[in-house]
């Protein structure tokens, strides 16, 4: 592994970022292909959310999500294909989960410096941040 990375990594990491990861309105294409056959078998899908919904089937019925950066039209996306649960790591905040990273930046222009493990822990305990568990197949005004 290490001999294959040392081969590829020099070229790979000179390919443009919008070949490796959705970017702008590539972002908003679905593009059912051989990748989206894994979601059949998953009961979890775990994963950056632009990435997810560019690759994901119709029917997700039962299935839980776990990603970040959603909104509520992405909510709306995935109950319509039946999914059972979206699962976030940070908390919605305005009706959107924000990625990790926004929340770290959060956390360190809060603190004004940066921070250590303890410190993250402590801000997080602090603020009350929590993952948040979304139950799909619930009415909307169930949801809080």
């Amino acid at each position: 592994m290490k001999k294959l990375a040392y081969l590829l990594l020099p070229v790979l990491t000179k390919l443009p970022f919008g070949l490796l990861y959705p970017t702008g309105e590539k972002q908003e294409e679905w593009v059912v292909d051989w990748r989206s056959r894994y979601y059949r078998f998953a009961d979890l899908v775990a994963g950056d959310w632009h990435y997810l919904k560019r690759h994901m089937p119709e029917d997700m019925r039962g299935k839980s999500v776990l990603t970040n950066t959603t909104t509520e039209e992405d909510v709306a996306f995935l109950r319509a294909r039946g999914a059972r649960y979206l699962i976030t790591t940070t908390p919605r905040l305005s009706g959107r989960s924000f990625g990790t990273n926004v929340m770290e930046a959060l956390l360190v222009a809060l603190a004004g410096r940066e921070l250590g493990e303890a410190d993250y822990l402590r801000y997080i305990d602090l603020l009350g941040l929590k993952p948040q568990v979304l139950d799909l197949e619930k009415p909307q005004e169930e949801r809080a």
